[in-house]
């Protein structure tokens, strides 16, 4: 005996796991439902494309529907219709799943916040761009705290309504609406006409649009969004206060419109 220790120890050592180890599924059942619509959908999408690249179609994607049945039904039957393929029968678990509370904490969407702080705002402008109403949306961004980034067909800038040059922070071509949170158009009707025959233009606006995200355009830079294909909704507005609050936002019922999800 060690008096600072007391009685050794003695008996077989051995490593012992809770039975909680076997439960394969509770914890993703907890994420998966704790999601929002658009989330679930996203994550039945991504199960379909990636098991849709496998090359052993009639054994893989199977297996894998099958554990999903002991996730959700739902989300299983959306992959498995997804893939074209039978809903297989469901997998054994090794200790049926359990039901717990939905946490909000799990899905992202549900924790965004409608706030302009801290992003960015890429603003389109050509030749001949209004000088009083491109100043009016980058005060408005300003004061809310995000950051203007002005995007124009060349680095040097352009000349706008009152002769004066405004340099932009980034060239067309090399600054795509997916890397700012929200898009202002801020156009002349002439500026409109020469973007409107330009692909990175176009698509600028139309990769704004597909990615949810809120648009506001000058009146005259209504050809450039029909021509990319924008839909009247909530997140497409004028140059008003109306577009600060909308580029705090993400539009996700556009999305149906877009795109098939599963």
């Amino acid at each position: 005996m060690d008096a600072a220790t007391g009685p050794e120890e003695s008996g077989e050592k051995l490593r012992v796991r809770s039975e909680t180890f076997a439960d394969h599924y509770s914890q993703a059942r907890l994420f998966y439902r704790s999601q929002t619509e658009s989330e679930q959908a996203h994550i039945a999408s991504s199960f379909v494309f990636e098991l849709s690249k496998v090359g052993l179609l009639n054994q893989v994607p199977p297996r894998m529907v099958a554990n999903l049945r002991n996730v959700d039904e739902d989300l299983a039957r959306r992959v498995a219709d997804g893939l074209g393929i039978t809903l297989p029968k469901k997998a054994p678990a090794a200790r049926a799943p359990i039901d717990m509370d939905l946490s909000d904490a799990l899905s992202i969407h549900k924790n965004m916040k409608n706030t302009l702080e801290g992003r960015a705002v890429g603003i389109l402008i050509a030749d001949g761009t209004d000088a009083a109403e491109l100043d009016g949306v980058i005060d408005a961004v300003t004061k809310a705290k995000g950051k203007a980034v002005i995007v124009a067909p060349k680095v040097g800038g352009a000349k706008l309504s009152d002769g004066s040059v405004r340099k932009a922070d980034g060239q067309l071509a090399g600054s795509p609406s997916q890397i700012f949170d929200a898009v202002a158009i801020v156009l002349s009707q002439e500026g409109c006409e020469g973007l409107v025959k330009e692909g990175a233009a176009v698509e600028f606006v139309m990769n704004a649009f597909g990615h949810l995200k809120a648009i506001g355009a000058s009146e005259a830079a209504k050809p450039l969004l029909d021509k990319a294909g924008v839909m009247p909704d909530e997140g497409v507005a004028g140059l008003d206060k109306k577009f600060v609050t909308a580029a705090a936002q993400r539009f996700y019922a556009r999305e149906s419109l877009l795109r098939t999800l599963t």
